[in-house]
């Protein structure tokens, strides 16, 4: 990367953080932890004039070759941008941004900061005091909506109603970590909470009534979403063609593998079938622990792909602040940007109001448990992020969070464990199986949202039917699909391309081919888009470029 390059590359991150501080706080930034951002018009409209002059800045260096992939992956996501404030902006569509940046920018300064008690209240102070503001913003920008969906409305209304006993849970948390504050934390507290309330009376006096069903927001959008933000060469047909296919796999799959554990067809019940069992606080984090080293070996063993170290992440119980994002179990990647800042893996145990923490029990399902760290840790997300962190400049990697290989990998992943046989579960391949099928019909309702060709009810029960899940569970996806349209694509599209190159890699390679190998060299590529991506694998596998 040349200086210029480089320089620009500091530059526009730098502006981005600045408009956006919450997202600088969780990417480990804390320049601008005393606010929050500045969503009304005409601060929307001067980012976006800023926006336009930096894709501008980066098409000049791009003529005279001196751009970078930071640049190119930078100018993707300002055009993006760009295009989805002037056709669908989502700050006049989801009244829920306004409430989960006020609950988020709170919350990412006590519970993921690793700066002293007293700055992180004075911190978190400053943004209290923001959350009236950045509130009144959203009745203004949602008033003026002439398009509100009435699912993302309806989400609004349940997370301010959850995010206002949140808030003050986080800010009572914040007065006993720093009693000196206690006072001035009360203050704006209240004040927050006011606002809250607020908020929630404009959502269901004056938007909840006009809100409608239509989240669509066009063919040509979701054609451009695929090919500038995941970087796909499909168009929505041929995705949509792509996810039959896969869904009438999966289901195939899910009918035979109900008859070899159950004689019967009828994966439904089957897969309704648990092997939780309760267990006392004191052991929940410890069967974790276990489970964590036993998936472990077995990957290590098969000679999957090379792990990071065991110290790389820490295994807790889920602290007080997290128990409502997090409650079962979960991954929190570390910053890019943060010094010493550590990755987690967070269990949750009884609840803490239970009269006896060590008699109370919690569900525990060694299934399940082998699924998720499958997923998240081993060699799942956190295996390809320390695997970034090691290759790539902190910039590159940070902009290239979220894309296609990091999407499909986890699924990815799962699949071959199940292929492979690495556990003693019988009920394994049926779930991933499962878990194909759903994030197949995922995507088909996804596209068929967003072309008009269902409403919000009609997604939600086609979800439902088509996948066995819960209408609550049903209901969470749409309304994330509505506010997110064509996110659901990746995860399928990046499973079958990682699919695709190792077969044709491990054809080639012949003899030579090995797991492990073929994992490495991709996890080390992986911050390029998919198409350069598979042109190295190619020439690493004719042993002309490793």
């Amino acid at each position: 990367m040349s200086k210029q390059s480089g320089d620009l590359v500091d530059e526009i991150l730098e502006f981005l953080w600045s408009e956006n501080p919450v997202e600088a706080t969780m990417a480990g930034v804390h320049r601008y932890d005393d606010r929050l951002e500045k969503l009304d018009l005409v601060s929307r409209r001067n980012k976006l004039r800023r926006k336009r002059e930096y894709v501008d800045r980066i098409i000049e260096l791009k003529a005279e070759k001196k751009s970078s992939l930071a640049l190119d992956l930078l100018r993707d996501g300002l055009e993006v941008g760009i295009r989805m404030e002037e056709a669908v902006p989502s700050l006049d569509r989801d009244a829920g941004t306004y409430p989960r940046l006020a609950l988020y920018g709170v919350y990412q300064l006590i519970a993921r900061s690793n700066a002293p008690n007293h700055f992180r209240a004075l911190r978190s102070v400053d943004r209290l005091r923001e959350i009236p503001r950045i509130l009144a913003e959203g009745q203004l920008n949602i008033g003026y909506g002439e398009n509100v969906p009435y699912i993302l409305t309806i989400g609004a209304v349940e997370l301010c109603a959850r995010g206002r006993d949140y808030l003050s849970r986080l800010t009572s948390l914040l007065r006993a970590e720093v009693p000196e504050l206690e006072n001035v934390i009360q203050k704006y507290s209240d004040s927050a909470l006011r606002a809250f309330e607020d908020y929630l009376d404009f959502l269901m006096e004056e938007v909840q009534p006009r809100a409608n069903s239509d989240c669509a927001v066009g063919e040509e959008i979701l054609d451009f979403l695929l090919r500038r933000e995941l970087h796909l060469d499909y168009g929505v047909d041929q995705i949509r063609n792509i996810a039959r296919q896969e869904a009438a796999e999966a289901e195939e799959a899910l009918c035979g593998e109900a008859a070899r554990l159950g004689g019967t067809s009828d994966w439904r019940s089957l897969l309704a079938f648990t092997d939780e069992v309760q267990v006392s606080g004191n052991d929940l984090l410890e069967r974790w622990r276990e489970t964590i080293a036993e998936v472990r070996k077995a990957v290590r063993d098969a000679g999957l792909v090379t792990l990071p170290a065991e110290d790389d992440l820490t295994v807790c119980e889920t602290p007080p602040f997290e128990r409502m994002v997090i409650q079962t179990a979960g991954y929190i990647e570390a910053p890019w940007f943060e010094e010493g800042g550590k990755a987690y893996f967070c269990v949750t145990g009884p609840d803490s109001s239970a009269s006896d923490k060590d008699i109370a029990g919690k569900s525990f399902s060694h299934l399940q448990a082998v699924l998720t760290v499958l997923r998240e840790l081993y060699p799942g997300r956190h295996t390809l992020l320390l695997h970034r962190r090691k290759n790539f400049d902190n910039r590159l990697s940070y902009l290239a969070r979220g894309n296609v290989v990091e999407q499909g990998w986890p699924g990815y992943m799962l699949n071959l464990a199940a292929e492979r046989g690495l556990f003693d579960e019988p009920a394994l391949r049926l779930h991933v199986w499962h878990h194909r099928l759903v994030s197949a019909w995922r995507i088909l309702v996804d596209l068929d949202l967003h072309t008009g060709a269902l409403d919000e009810t009609g997604a939600v029960n086609r979800l439902a039917a088509g996948t066995a899940v819960a209408e609550k569970t049903a209901w969470s996806q749409v309304s994330a699909m509505a506010a997110t349209p064509g996110a659901s694509v990746a995860a399928l599209a990046g499973r079958i391309t990682i699919d695709s190159w190792r077969s044709r890699y491990r054809k080639k390679a012949g003899r030579a081919y090995s797991d492990k190998k073929f994992h490495d060299r991709l996890l080390r590529l992986s911050v390029l888009p998919p198409a350069q991506i598979g042109k190295r694998l190619a020439l690493a596998s004719d042993g002309r470029k490793k």
